[in-house]
């Protein structure tokens, strides 16, 4: 081959080499996932979530479904866990990307303007549960009522004031099941989803039942929120609906 040839095809593939070069990055940086700070509850609650020391490893179905909706929309989420009140203040001062759970009612006063709050993640029925046969019974005869560690008992905030009621706590919601059994509390308050898994687990379906007396019950709901990403909320909204056969399998596998 001619030594022109030669030269002509070396200054053609070094130019090749040379456009690559500069367009690489540009396409490695489009295929990596875009990383987000997701806060959550240091508490323990499954199945709906559960995050505690000393790994914090986040588990159940919010994690499952926030997972499921980073890898349809090739995100990444790194999952830091903190105590509830910690929760909120680093989200409010601007140091976390996302929260879950959040709902448009908690801690209003305290709020900052700006929340974009998504579509319902999951419904649920916050209930004090008694022992059968105490069901009925007069409210002054429940006393001792008992949360999950990290939970605040608002709702009773009149009663602990006029000390009418005393709170006990639990690390978890078998942990209060077994104390309603024993006797040490006269009701223990969680979602009737997580009651129901846990009676179930311990084989002691039926074993509490709702005392509405107590805490009438209603309709709640869990919402995934953000300040600085109302777009990916959005995202997150149009991933609900689209997403809605993979979502229910997800829940048949925690009983929901």
């Amino acid at each position: 081959m001619p030594s022109t040839q030669v030269s002509s095809r070396c200054r053609a593939l070094w130019f090749v080499a040379l456009l690559l070069a500069s367009v690489w990055p540009l396409f490695g940086h489009a295929g990596q996932p875009a990383e987000y700070r997701i806060g959550v509850e240091q508490v323990d609650y499954y199945p709906i979530y559960s995050a505690v020391p000393p790994d914090n490893e986040y588990r159940g179905y919010a994690r499952d479904l926030l997972d499921l909706f980073a890898t349809r929309e090739n995100l990444r989420f790194i999952y830091v866990a903190l105590p509830v009140r910690r929760l909120s203040h680093s989200f409010w001062s601007g140091r976390l990307d996302l929260v879950f759970p959040d709902n448009p009612r908690w801690a209003e006063p305290q709020k900052p303007a700006g929340i974009t709050y998504s579509q319902p993640v999951l419904q649920f029925q916050d209930a004090m549960l008694v022992l059968p046969e105490r069901k009925g019974q007069p409210r002054k005869n429940f006393r001792r009522l008992g949360f999950v560690r990290g939970f605040t008992p608002w709702k009773f905030q009149d009663d602990i004031a006029a000390e009418r009621v005393v709170i006990e706590e639990a690390p978890n919601p078998e942990g209060l099941i077994h104390m309603v059994m024993a006797g040490y509390i006269d009701a223990a308050n969680m979602a009737q989803q997580v009651a129901n898994f846990h009676l179930k687990h311990l084989g002691r379906e039926g074993g509490l039942v709702i005392e509405s007396s107590l805490l009438p019950l209603s309709d709640s709901y869990y919402h995934l929120s953000s300040i600085q990403h109302p777009e990916l909320i959005h995202r997150f909204d149009a991933f609900l609906q689209r997403e809605q056969a993979a979502i229910q399998t997800l829940k048949a596998k925690y009983g929901f």
